[in-house]
């Protein structure tokens, strides 16, 4: 039996998929054969395997690579897109570097026909796209990474340039750049927006452990192109929670307090106090004026217009004593500001409470964007049960049933041991654990009292063994010279006993991460009623251990008699959850709260910084690349 060229593209493709993905070239041979084979009119992927059009993005071939030559299309606008894309590599237009490899993919598809101005050349949905790719500012994207200038100046072109696309002319060439360039601009807005214009784990990967999104461009720009609304559809690739909704807002009144001019910095001098007389006193009051804060707390017409005559004037020229005192009104507003900041609400101004007030707007935008980013980083719906530990805010939120069902403090890792962002599940728990000392606890905490006095391990019920093997054997610290030992301490395992010291207390919460990290009980409970509670090396200790195991375990046959036993004694036992609890340990600074006031935290790994940087580096790339000759 002859084979046709049908035939023939099919034995090329089940030989590519029987051999090694990454054969690009076999791939793409195979299609040409079938574009070929299909009457010539243009490229069609009919009959080609369903298997080979499902492939991850990053496996799909590239048309514009190797095998038999394909037949442009007829039509002048699309062919002046054709030739413009099957150049082999990136394409240039003006100054912008475009993705060839997408773009061909995204074209090939549909026989490369332009996917945003109509083969009359009218641009009604050129400019629809133009205007959604503006409206990037209001996620916290840079409208300049989306080659804005070029299609500017492509839209004035075109109008500037006669003929229809209906022939070979100026006109149409200029069309088919602003075509390619549009839907490059929309493939990149809309990965972006699900989160992959960064790889976390290239930004820190001991902090970050999120995989960058594997996204499909090409169908990006066909899905964006076949929605009644291309706002509507790029939306839809969002986060769909309340609490990107809200950042969004957020984002958007902070730069607006920022074109207002942002706030005045209050000056240092002394802990200013309920009642001080202090010339300081007008540049706070100011100060929270500006932030909504005085207005807010001061809760009356009266106050509100005093406020505004105030934040009027010249607060160096305001020296009467009224204007001095740190009144009442002043002092609400003071305890309002370090209510959503996280601070001890005592309504004093020392020099916690100043620092904050003395953060910039523009640093403050810079949070709520930072927040933003790692928000993309999660899934899109993050279902309607799940657990979230915020690590600035210290607080455990458990989610069920799409509201929140309860609130709890933590304590985290500290600055220099930080707990690591990710996502994963709770899957079992273990009731009076043992601790193993990681190692780095061992040489950083442990070898130093140790090294003071030898008995510490026995005090605390630590037990040491001669290495970390099976055969291992129990051995006496007092029988080692600490003083020698140094990062020789690695061999050594360290493991405490349960008992009321455990370090780990009466239970852990368990799940899968590359840090062995995990929820637990502690009985440091003093740390809780601390406003900062970055004190732990990693791991993450709720306050209310026994409640979070009964949520857990709400399912099970005969809980609470099971979980009295495990409490009765301080046997180790291991209890497998009825259903694993997807759970995330993430990172926001900023964030709205019910009635609608933005709250800020510390950033106490420094986490704002690295995105903030890292957004504004890769902007920096994507401009150098657009400017490369």
């Amino acid at each position: 039996m002859a084979m046709t060229r049908g035939t023939l593209a099919a034995s090329f493709v089940a030989i590519a998929m029987a051999t090694a993905p990454a054969q690009a070239d076999v791939f793409s041979f195979a299609l040409r054969a079938v574009a070929v084979d299909h009457g010539g009119g243009g490229l069609s992927f009919s009959g080609v395997p369903a298997e080979l059009m499902t492939l991850d993005p990053e496996l799909r071939p590239d048309p514009g690579v190797g095998g038999l030559p394909l037949t442009p299309p007829e039509q002048p606008l699309a062919r002046a897109v054709f030739d413009r894309l099957m150049v082999g590599g990136d394409v240039v237009v003006a100054d912008a570097v475009l993705p060839g490899r997408d773009l061909r993919i995204a074209y090939g598809e549909r026989r490369f026909s332009p996917f945003w101005v109509g083969i009359d050349g009218s641009l009604d949905r050129a400019y629809a796209v133009k205007q959604a790719l503006y409206r990037s500012f209001d996620e916290g994207l840079n409208p300049d990474d989306y080659f804005l200038a070029t299609i500017a100046a492509l839209i004035d072109q075109a109008h500037g340039t006669p003929g229809d696309g209906g022939g070979r002319d100026m006109a149409t060439e200029t069309l088919a750049a602003l075509d390619v360039t549009l839907t490059a601009a929309v493939m990149r807005f809309g990965a972006d927006l699900q989160g992959a214009r960064l790889a976390p784990r290239d930004i820190d990967r001991e902090l970050f452990d999120y995989d960058r999104p594997s996204v499909d461009r090409p169908l990006i720009a066909q899905e964006a192109s076949a929605a009644d609304s291309i706002d509507t559809y790029l939306m839809d690739l969002v986060p769909a929670d309340h609490r990107y909704g809200d950042l969004r807002r957020a984002l958007a009144a902070h730069r607006d307090l920022a074109l207002a001019g942002g706030w005045p910095s209050v000056p240092e001098g002394p802990t200013l106090r309920p009642g001080d007389v202090d010339a300081r006193v007008p540049a706070l009051r100011v100060r929270l004026i500006a932030s909504g804060d005085y207005d807010a707390a001061a809760g009356n017409v009266a106050a509100h217009e005093a406020a505004e005559e105030i934040a009027d004037a010249d607060a160096g020229d305001r020296t009467g004593p009224d204007d001095t005192v740190f009144d009442d009104e002043l002092v609400a507003a003071v305890e309002r500001f370090q209510a959503r900041h996280g601070l001890l609400v005592d309504g004093v101004v020392g020099p916690a409470t100043r620092g904050a007030l003395n953060v910039t707007v523009e640093d403050r935008i810079g949070q709520i964007i930072a927040s933003l980013e790692r928000r993309r980083w999660l899934d899109r719906d993050l279902g309607d049960t799940y657990l979230m530990v915020n690590i600035p805010a210290y607080r455990l939120t458990i989610v069920d049933g799409g509201a929140v069902l309860r609130e709890m403090d933590v304590v985290v890792g500290r600055a220099d041991r930080p707990t690591p962002l990710f996502s994963s599940a709770l899957t079992w728990m273990e009731f009076n654990p043992t601790w193993t000392v990681p190692i780095t606890i061992a040489q950083n905490d442990m070898l130093p009292r140790l090294i003071e006095d030898p008995a510490y391990l026995a005090e605390q019920g630590i037990r040491l063994y001669s290495d970390w093997g099976r055969d291992r054997v129990e051995m006496f610290a007092e029988d080692i010279e600490w003083t020698e030992v140094g990062r020789g301490i690695r061999r050594f395992m360290l493991r405490q006993e349960p008992g009321p010291a455990n370090a780990l207390g009466r239970v852990k919460f368990m799940m899968a991460n590359s840090f062995s990290v995990y929820l637990h009980d502690t009985p440091a409970r003093n740390l809780f009623y601390r406003d900062r509670r970055a004190y732990s090396s990693g791991c993450v200790r709720v306050s209310d251990p026994m409640w979070l195991a009964d949520y857990l375990m709400a399912e099970a046959t005969n809980w609470p008699t099971r979980r009295d036993r495990l409490l009765s004694d301080w046997q180790t036992t291991r209890i497998n959850l009825p259903q694993g609890v997807p759970t995330h340990l993430a990172y926001f600074t900023a964030w709205l709260d019910d009635d609608g006031t933005t709250h800020f935290r510390e950033d106490v790994y420094g986490a704002d910084r690295l995105i903030v940087e890292a957004l504004a580096q890769q902007s920096a790339a994507r401009m150098q690349v657009a400017a490369a000759p």
